[in-house]
Order: C-alpha cells, then structure tokens, then sequence
C-alpha cells in the first residue's frame, strides 16, 4: 500500500487539532512529531477505528522525527499503490520561531522529493522570511488555521513570491476538501485575521485596566457576535503565542497600539491559558471559571490606574472599532483583496456568528455615532485613531462605503 499524501508535522495542541480534522474529513495522513509520546497519545485519542483505518509506523530518511500512517481504506490509497490524491502536500505545527522553521523546511528540503508542497501553519511569521531558507523558496506557503480548529471553518492560504499556480490552486483545494474556506491573503504582519484581532485583544485588556469588569466585556464582545470573551480567546490561543502575534503587530504598527502589560505578566506567572495552568480564568475539565482567576486579578489590579465606569455601549463601541479600523487599512494595504474576503475571515476565523453581515452590523451603528465616538476616543487608545481620510468620508458616507472608498485611496506615508 502506497503513503498518504498528507504529512503533518508536530502534534501540539494545534498540530494534533490540524490532525483531527484531517481524520474527520477521511484523509489519510502521516502524522510525525520528535516525541514518541506526542505519537502515541495522539493515536490514542483519535479513537480510530481499525475497521476503517489502518495505523503502521515508518521513518523518514535521516530527519529524526517518528512517523506513523493513519490510512483511511477509502481515501483512495489502494493496493495497487495509486493514490489519486496528489500532490503531496507536507503541513508544519512546530514550534514559532524563525530558526527552528527554517532548519526544519531545509531538512525536509534534502529528504522529500520536489514534487511535495511545504506548507507552514504559523500565525505570526512572515512566510517570506521562512521560505528564504530554502534553494527553492517558491515551493513553500502559509496555510493558517485558527483555534479552535474543530469550530473554524476558514484556513489562511499565504503565497510566496512565485509560487506556482497549479501548486496554489492545490492548497487551496486541499483546505477545501478539509470542509473549510481557503482565505488567500497576502503575506503581510498577521495576515488578516491576526491584523484584525491583535488590536482587538489588546483593547480588551487596556479596558480591564482602565475599569471596565471581565462580564462588561464579554457581555459587550457576545452582543456584537464573537463566539467568546476576548479573555478567554485569549486562554484558548495561549497567552506566548498571543504575546509573539501581537507582538509583530506592535513591531509592524508601533503608532496604533499601546500594547498592554497584562501578557506579559500572565506569562511570567506561569498562566499559559486554558492548555498551559490557566489564564485570565481557571479551567477544571475544560469548564471556566466564573470569574477572573485570583493571579489575573492581582496583575489587572497591579497596571490599574485612574478608572473609569464604563456604560456598556462605551465598552461595546472600544472594542470593535478598532478591528472596523484595521480592516479598512488591511484592504487599503491589499492584504485581503474584498470586503467579501474580511467577512469570511470574521465568520470562518474568528467565529463571528452573524456570517456575511458584519459590515452591516457598523451601518446599523450608523456614521455619525461611529464619527463622534472616534471623535472622544481617540485620546484613550491608539487603536481608536483612525486615519483622517476616513473620519472624513465617515461624514457623508455609511462606514461601509467609507471603507470601500478610504481602500480605493492610496495608502498614506507612514
């Protein structure tokens, strides 16, 4: 029996989520992680089914990493060795950083055959930077998927510089044969759905210090259509790997974002979220706790300072304005090519429940209560400068006209 065409490469949090969702679609794969013990508690809770699939251990020439195919017997890797599922497509959940990435794609470079397309599941690495590694830089795309991976039907599809197109079209089909929506953006800080949701998150701290409650928040995040607290997404991505998205979002766009202390400070107590001890909130069998967890609230309580009593339509208005923002200077840079592509980013990213209406729902705000809010706001958060030319179109405009027009004008001089 011929090998799976899919190989997926570490079997963290994410990377064994990426598998399971593989497996739900009936895909076989080979699933490889330098733990023997990441393999083997991965196969166990997969629950496979050994009528339906086949598990059988194999190596990789001299790249040190376990190997294990997960062969469904209807994916159409036959006896006869024909699998009609090609290309072969490789999808890396390592570690996020750089150099470990690199490394990585230059070994698998030296042992799998040219015709397999590399593809990386970072959410803050430039792919550019990743792929220059490589002697062939073009085989080589972003393929992000959001947390959490079972509720989240839109994938991240990011090219490099002359990647070709038959190889492009062949990512983008294989997220769709995952049951899930290829985004293709450009290879841009954050991409869409990180750029949207760093400004976000870091509001919704700025807030909790500022005197806002953890309920206001996640009353006012829920009204608006998020499926969660931006706390408790927060947990659920893992405070290091939020720290290292917003972080490039910072280093990218140091003018719009006073970024907040709280991360750093859950990081340095241990609190990971929800996976790694806990975050803004305890969990116990995968339950939240009520309330902010004791250490949450003596580092909010340690980055207090003057406070104020929000009304919930204030708190409301600061926390998604700034990703109304966002979009229109991501759609302004080119990084997603429509509005349409920003709706399917929300619903299929972020988990937005009113799917293809979240435009509207800053039509139904209306110009003028968006414009003055800005207006007052913007001097408690760089997130609520938005730039002139849109304050002004906002004046004889709907927003969502004014975005369309603001991402016409060519972008200003930073």
């Amino acid at each position: 029996m011929t090998r799976p065409s899919i190989l997926l490469v570490g079997l963290g949090v994410v990377g064994r989520a990426i598998a399971q969702a593989h497996l739900d679609a009936n895909i076989s794969v080979t699933i490889a992680d330098q733990s023997v013990e990441a393999l083997q508690n991965s196969i166990r809770d997969f629950k496979l089914d050994p009528a339906v699939w086949s598990v059988s251990e194999v190596r990789l020439g001299e790249a040190e990493i376990m190997m294990v195919d997960l062969v469904h017997h209807q994916d159409g890797v036959s006896e006869s060795g024909v699998d009609s599922h090609a290309p072969r497509i490789l999808i890396e959940s390592i570690a996020e950083r750089l150099q470990i990435k690199r490394d990585f794609f230059q070994r698998m470079e030296g042992v799998l055959d040219e015709d397999w397309i590399f593809c990386s599941n970072t959410s803050t690495l430039r792919i550019g930077d990743i792929a220059a590694a490589l002697s062939t830089p073009s085989r080589l795309c972003g393929m992000h998927f959001f947390m959490p991976v079972d509720v989240r039907d839109a994938v991240e599809v990011i090219p490099t510089k002359g990647i070709r197109e038959q190889n492009l079209a062949s990512v983008a089909r294989h997220v769709r044969r995952l049951n899930r929506s290829p985004l293709v953006v450009a290879d841009a800080p954050g991409f869409v759905v990180n750029r949207m949701l760093s400004p976000y998150l870091n509001e919704a701290m700025t807030l909790l210090t500022q005197g806002a409650t953890a309920e206001q928040i996640e009353q006012a995040a829920l009204q608006l259509g998020m499926p969660l607290s931006p706390l408790e997404l927060i947990d659920l991505i893992g405070s290091r790997t939020m720290f290292d998205a917003g972080r490039v979002y910072w280093q990218s766009f140091p003018t719009r974002i006073d970024p907040s202390p709280m991360l750093p400070a859950l990081i340095k107590a241990g609190r990971g979220g929800r996976f790694g001890g806990g975050g803004f909130y305890d969990y116990c069998d995968a339950q939240r706790s009520a309330s902010l967890s004791p250490e949450a609230i003596k580092i909010r309580d340690r980055y207090t300072r003057e406070t104020t009593a929000f009304a919930h339509d204030q708190v409301l208005l600061r926390l998604c304005i700034p990703m109304w923002i966002e979009a229109a200077l991501l759609l302004q840079d080119g990084v997603a090519p429509s509005l349409d592509q920003v709706e399917i980013a929300m619903a299929g990213g972020l988990g937005y429940s009113h799917r293809g209406e979240w435009f509207r729902w800053f039509d139904a705000i209306g110009s003028e209560t968006i414009r003055s809010f800005l207006n007052d706001a913007q001097a408690h958060s760089k997130s609520l400068r938005a730039p002139f030319e849109l304050s002004e179109l906002l004046s004889t405009h709907t927003p969502t006209d004014a975005i369309t027009r603001f991402a016409n004008l060519a972008p200003a001089s930073p």
